[in-house]
């Protein structure tokens, strides 16, 4: 099914969706962490409560969607309750309500991180086995082009020359990152053809037995040792980058505008990766690229950590782009190659599943660091990035383990 109209809607909903994260991620954070107050540690819990929704629904979704309905199908529905939550989410915002800002900030993630594991599953549809690393890669520069897109659009409410309801500059960026991200989305739910399923019949009983069955013949000794060396090194790189805004503000008193230009620099530095990286997973091999990006991980952290020239450190953020657009290309494109037929939707959703489940460990250690060494200043913040670079160490050893080959 490999067309060039579905890879551009699906390159177009990655560009879409990453409007909405990027924004949330630079102001939303810092909205609710700086101005409101509201403790690092609860903030991060938003993250654990979002993996614990998900580990209560995608296995379920998955198999579904193996059997009854299309992927499609799926991806409406959480675009429009993605949409929805971080819309009202928005507006609590400007109200300063912060916890149902808070409440719905939690389900508005959690829905637009359900959404990929209906989105992801596409590739294997879109794209031959040779070419999903580059599909894929394309795929990653369309989103961080879409972020790159979004802090423009995000600047001029940010700084405060365009004001909607007169409330934080920080809080205004939001409700027009929501209704970009859903008008952009439409061509993506509306256009693209996929094949259709014959429906069967549902019935719980033996949907759960059937789940049980397919979950044990995915989880082989191949695909837990992957699974569980992600779970690792995105436990790092996801807790750094969620933390990351507040990390700018307190280490080095950024102000929004400094931090949206080096963002702008750090987007066209993870395209790049992005692309480059799934072209040379398709030729090197995807174990040994992600591998490699693995040991600079270890390398990228510290430095993050302990330099303390400015000119050195905004470097170094510029050069962790490369390496954070490769980190989630080949690692979608490694999933899609050593997954097994006839699991591809099931074997995405355990690792979306995967991906956010490591924000019930990364998060809480992040947030007990900085929450209590408070005495340390800002020095705290260096120390919790030391802190998840275990992490990465620890993922290189289990991929190492997995057969590519399989």
């Amino acid at each position: 099914m490999e067309t060039k109209r579905n890879i551009f809607l699906w390159t177009t909903y990655d560009f879409a969706n990453s409007i909405v994260m990027i924004v949330f991620f630079l102001y939303f954070a810092q909205w609710i962490v700086v101005e409101r107050g509201i403790s690092d540690f609860h903030f991060n819990l938003t993250f654990t409560c979002s993996a614990i929704l998900l580990l209560l629904t995608v296995p379920f979704t998955g198999s579904l969607l193996d059997h009854h309905l299309r992927r499609i199908t799926g991806l409406r529905y959480s675009t429009l309750f993605t949409a929805l939550f971080y819309g009202i989410c928005a507006v609590c915002a400007v109200k300063n309500l912060d916890s149902a800002a808070l409440i719905f900030f939690t389900l508005g993630l959690y829905a637009y991180l359900l959404s990929f594991t209906f989105y992801t599953p596409l590739l294997s549809d879109i794209a031959p086995v040779e070419k999903r690393g580059l599909i894929s890669g394309i795929g990653i520069a369309a989103n961080y082009a879409g972020q790159f897109a979004g802090l423009l659009l995000a600047l001029p409410f940010s700084t405060g020359f365009f004001s909607l309801f007169g409330a934080s500059a920080r809080a205004e960026t939001l409700l027009p990152s929501v209704v970009i991200f859903f008008v952009l989305s439409l061509p993506m739910l509306v256009f693209f053809k996929e094949p259709k399923h014959k429906p069967r019949k549902f019935n719980t009983t033996v949907e759960l037995k059937h789940l049980a069955s397919k979950t044990k013949e995915l989880l082989s000794r191949n695909m837990v040792f992957f699974f569980l060396a992600f779970f690792l090194f995105n436990d790092a790189v996801l807790t750094a980058a969620n933390n990351f805004p507040i990390f700018l503000e307190q280490v080095w008193g950024f102000s929004d505008t400094v931090k949206t230009y080096l963002m702008l620099g750090t987007l066209i530095t993870s395209g790049i990766g992005g692309f480059v990286s799934g072209f040379l997973a398709d030729r090197w091999g995807h174990k040994r690229t992600l591998m490699f990006i693995l040991l600079g991980w270890v390398v990228i952290f510290p430095l993050l950590a302990l330099l303390r020239n400015f000119a050195f450190f905004v470097g170094a953020v510029v050069f962790m782009g490369f390496w954070y657009g490769a980190n989630w290309a080949v690692s979608r494109s490694t999933m899609s190659h050593i997954a097994p037929k006839g699991g591809h939707n099931l074997a995405f959703a355990y690792y979306g599943l995967t991906e956010r489940a490591s924000a019930l460990v990364g998060p809480i250690i992040w947030g007990l660091v900085v929450s209590g060494l408070t005495s340390m200043g800002s020095d705290r913040y260096r120390i919790g990035m030391l802190a998840i670079t275990g992490f990465i160490g620890l993922g290189a050893w289990a991929l190492s383990k997995v057969n590519e080959k399989q």
